[in-house]
């Protein structure tokens, strides 16, 4: 058939017909989808069957349009290309074909394209000899990164290798330039969305921990070692086994929820928005219990596994630049540890034997302002060693001094945020486990119940730099009278842990805050000020918010309860880094003039006379005590 009778076939009430019966077969093909979409239910059954009901009507449309002998080929490209596609996805389309066969063809061309829109299918489309798509692909590597997944649908048989040349290596963007700029724009992505999965509303597509970042680091296996999927760099020794396994089943949990959020939302929504996330949760089959909702186990779910897949990925990053960059030579940190590339690694190669030699490796880092981060193998050593790292109140009183050493050494939030983000506080700390990726279903924190916590650890560490902040007035200025900065470390991390186990999350944590404290071997009078500003760490923000702090008997009342200039200290910084790591909003001049002023009066009120003289007769014998041990 020529290509005019190919156009004639369609170009009368036929192709009305044809769009009107495929947009009816199209729509109960997808509620059928929609049917069997739940929580039991193979993901990439529903995406690969979307896709080849995709397939059936856009081969129909070129067969319609397109003579069989026309020297055209048809390729699907992106999400389409790898035969995956979601509810409300584009369906992008590439023609291969010469300048001059994309003149002779172009009425059949707008053909094929007009009946896929009259279908009503979001169809993206390029029309490219060989030569444009060397020279697109050179100009935007978004563009090659389509096209490196391309799948041919029709056409001539030779234009799957014409395709494969026109971007190959040795044409356009070599494995070296690749990675780097696929690194970069990940690196960029990443920062629009405040490098963290854990917000609020997250992206489950492009944000941090995203579907995204898998994508990424296939396109990189594509291009690098030229293998079709991650799973085949395990062969290769690029990534383990259980590496492998563990990216696969979050890239099933990630799947799951975006396929969910476009039949919850109705169109095209890759953001875990507010009003869609109860609809979400109920549609995956969570219910609510006594102590957590359906959408935080569900948001927790997401957390968990955007963590995964970023943690895994940077390891992932290093080996590719490892393999295109090379080793290079090591420089000795200690007898344990050295440089490679600049990121810490253990030098013994069964390293860690111990517990203790996990906390030795994040002294050893906190001591290098020069270190890039974490040597990939023993990221990986350390990932596989996590079991052995026993909670704080089975471990031996060595591990325990070795974590209080932390907390007085170099870089102590840094060193707990490392911990965090690598599994390693969790397993010290189990109630922080607990917390871990938990969300707070309200409109006022948008970050998870630990990346909160580390948000207002990291607040503190700012105090601590002795760089004045110009959005905390006085904060500066009081923390250098702070006796011992870990004590404020310690609550910090303990304010919210008590959160998700129902009641008063505030009695919860200041039970856990002493118990760690009691455990580790701090004095009473250390663990009494920890529990205390555990307890009572929103006082001071509910006393300046919604209190007269210019009425007198709303300051002393206040005054009575802190009691002393110690905890006056400790409570103001604490409550001006929590306010602060709830959202970057939430701070404003107001606030900190509130709290600033509250600090000030109740300041004046304890020096007339309400300093508590228990709390201050237990520092002045421990002073004592310590000044008799160091012979002083």
């Amino acid at each position: 058939m020529t290509d005019a009778t190919a156009g004639q076939a369609v170009g009368s009430q036929d192709a009305g017909n044809w769009a009107a019966r495929t947009r009816a077969w199209l729509a109960e093909h997808d509620a059928a989808l929609a049917g069997r979409f739940g929580a039991e239910v193979q993901l990439d059954a529903l995406t690969a069957a979307r896709a080849a009901a995709a397939d059936r009507v856009v081969l129909e449309a070129w067969r319609r349009c397109i003579a069989d002998d026309a020297p055209l080929a048809l390729f699907a490209v992106g999400g389409y290309g790898r035969g995956e596609l979601f509810p409300h996805s584009d369906i992008d389309l590439l023609v291969l074909a010469d300048e001059d066969a994309q003149a002779r063809h172009r009425e059949a061309l707008g053909c094929f394209f007009a009946m896929l829109w009259d279908v009503r299918l979001p169809v993206g489309h390029a029309v490219r000899s060989p030569a444009a798509c060397t020279e697109a692909a050179a100009d935007d590597i978004t563009v090659l990164t389509a096209m490196l997944e391309a799948r041919q649908l029709a056409g001539l048989a030779s234009a799957r290798e014409a395709l494969r040349q026109a971007i190959a290596p040795e044409r356009v963007w070599p494995a070296r330039a690749f990675f780097f700029a696929k690194r970069d724009e990940l690196r960029a992505r990443h920062a629009r969305y405040g490098d963290t999965a854990d917000n609020l509303e997250p992206n489950v597509k492009e944000g941090p921990g995203g579907l995204r970042d898998l994508q990424t680091l296939r396109w990189m296996a594509l291009r690098i070692a030229g293998t079709p999927d991650l799973q085949s760099l395990v062969a290769l020794g690029q990534l383990g086994q259980d590496e492998y396994a563990t990216l696969d089943r979050q890239r099933l949990v990630l799947s799951r929820l975006r396929f969910g959020l476009h039949l919850v939302a109705g169109k095209r929504e890759e953001r875990l928005r507010f009003d869609h996330q109860k609809a979400l949760a109920a549609r995956l089959g969570h219910v609510d219990d006594a102590d957590t909702l359906a959408v935080e186990r569900m948001m927790q779910e997401f957390y968990r596994a955007a963590a995964l897949v970023i943690r895994i990925g940077d390891r992932l990053l290093q080996r590719f630049e490892e393999q295109l960059e090379g080793e290079g030579a090591p420089t000795p940190i200690d007898d344990a540890f050295e440089l490679r590339r600049g990121y810490v690694a253990a030098r013994d190669p069964r390293w860690p034997r111990t517990p203790a030699d996990v906390f030795a490796l994040f002294a050893v880092w906190a001591g290098r302002d020069d270190a890039r981060g974490l040597h990939s193998r023993t990221a990986r050593a350390l990932a596989e060693a996590l079991p052995s790292i026993p909670a704080y109140d089975a471990a031996l009183p060595e591990l325990r001094a070795r974590f209080l050493q932390l907390l007085r050494g170099p870089q102590p939030v840094e060193s707990l945020t490392r911990m965090a983000r690598l599994g390693v506080l969790g397993r010290w700390i189990p109630a922080f486990a607990q917390v871990s990726g938990r969300m707070q279903f309200d409109l006022f924190h948008v970050y998870t119940v630990d990346q909160h916590t580390l948000a207002v650890l990291k607040n503190l560490a700012a105090f601590a730099s002795g760089e004045r902040d110009e959005r905390f007035a006085v904060a500066h200025e009081v923390w250098p009278q702070l006796r011992k900065p870990e004590l404020l470390l310690l609550a910090g991390l303990f304010h919210d842990i008590g959160k998700g186990r129902g009641g008063d999350h505030s009695e919860l944590g200041a039970v856990d805050a002493r118990a760690f404290c009691e455990a580790h071997g701090l004095s009473e009078a250390d663990t009494a000020l920890v529990e205390w500003l555990v307890r009572h760490h929103l006082l001071m923000s509910v006393t300046a918010q919604k209190q007269d702090i210019a009425d007198p008997e709303v300051i002393h009342r206040f005054a009575s309860k802190v009691a002393d200039r110690e905890r006056l200290d400790h409570l103001y910084l604490l409550t001006c880094a929590d306010i602060a790591g709830t959202s970057p909003k939430l701070w404003n001049a107001w606030k900190d003039r509130l709290l600033a002023d509250l600090h000030t009066a109740t300041r004046l009120a304890l020096r007339r006379g309400l300093e508590n003289p228990v709390a201050e007769a237990e520092r002045s014998a421990e002073t004592r005590a310590q000044a008799a041990a160091t012979g002083f």
